[in-house]
């Protein structure tokens, strides 16, 4: 027992005499990175009513324009197989704000325009990237990070709408035409896998959920 505990002592000893030329550190030790990616948390959860399905007069968006979301980070390598940093995210979206109406029986229901609305999301977040294998080429490895999202909206009457609301003379709709929405709240990401391909500029690709989409690629230039 007592050589077993001085062998695993001088193991340990041994991990932590270890020099960074002797843990194999990669040459580059900063890494720049930008990419698009979709279906990301913000499109997904924010601004859309699933009691749709089950209550139908409940309002909803129809996204005509969605940009993608634009995703960016800057991060640091501090051991050969963890780097931490910053990432930001992007997107905005646009379209028309609708409702429907039960104009008779259990499923007489008419659409109406309500008007449009704007949607933009900023975020920011530190992250940690781990990797599971890697060579001079190719890598696999797993993100997950945690901040700070703010997103803004604004929701804007038709004017026929808010016409058609005049009753003796009042609007029932009130004297505002254009509203906004703006709001905080904690975000996040993970993606189990992740895979990078090339040299000091690479490719990647990621799959997860969170505020850089289901899925998100781009380029990764490390120096």
């Amino acid at each position: 027992m007592k050589n077993s505990l001085l062998k695993l002592l001088a193991f340990l000893l041994t991990l932590g005499s270890v020099t960074p030329a002797d843990a194999q550190q990669p040459d580059a030790h900063v890494q720049f990175s930008a990419g698009i990616g979709a279906g990301s948390s913000d499109q997904l959860f924010d601004g859309y009513e699933f009691g749709f399905i089950l209550a139908p007069s409940f309002k909803t968006y129809i996204v005509k324009h969605y940009s993608g979301t634009a995703c960016f980070s800057v991060k640091f390598f501090v051991s050969e197989r963890i780097v931490l940093g910053i990432s930001g995210a992007y997107e905005n979206e646009s379209g028309d704000w609708q409702k429907n109406v039960n104009i008779g029986g259990a499923y007489d229901w008419q659409t109406i325009q309500l008007g449009t609305f704007k949607r933009q999301a900023f975020t920011c977040a530190p992250e940690i990237s781990i990797f599971y294998t890697h060579n001079d080429l190719s890598m696999l490895y797993t993100t997950g990070g945690i901040g700070v999202t703010y997103q803004n909206e604004i929701d804007a009457y038709s004017t026929t709408y808010y016409l058609s609301q005049y009753y003796n003379g009042h609007n029932s709709l009130g004297s505002e035409t254009q509203f906004y929405h703006n709001k905080v709240h904690i975000n996040s990401y993970y993606s189990p896998i992740g895979i990078r391909y090339g040299g000091r500029l690479s490719v990647f690709a990621e799959v997860g959920i969170g505020y850089k989409g289901i899925i998100n690629g781009g380029l990764l230039l490390k120096i």
